[in-house]
């Protein structure tokens, strides 16, 4: 079965909702744990979340890897397109 476009744009921007969704979840979920911590504990629980984000990147990265070239791809042609107008 072929891809169209606006399944494309759907399945795109229903990513886009689902990482924004989770990211939010997260730092809600650290905020409230990190409140009632000393500074050592603090630093292991970052230290614990920023493992598991990596790890949820990867998994990201690995089962959408188009997505991730193709946005890749925009953010580095909107930087080029930011330098060369400012030059």
């Amino acid at each position: 079965m072929e891809t169209t476009p606006n399944d494309f744009r759907s399945n795109l921007g229903n990513i886009k909702d689902n990482a924004k969704d989770a990211a939010k979840n997260v730092k809600q979920g650290i905020s409230k744990e990190l409140e009632s911590m000393d500074l050592e504990k603090r630093y292991h629980a970052i230290q614990d979340k920023a493992r598991e984000a990596v790890g949820a990147s990867e998994d990201f990265v690995k089962a959408h890897p188009f997505y991730t070239l193709l946005g890749a791809a925009t953010v580095g042609f909107v930087a080029a397109m930011l330098i060369r107008r400012n030059n």
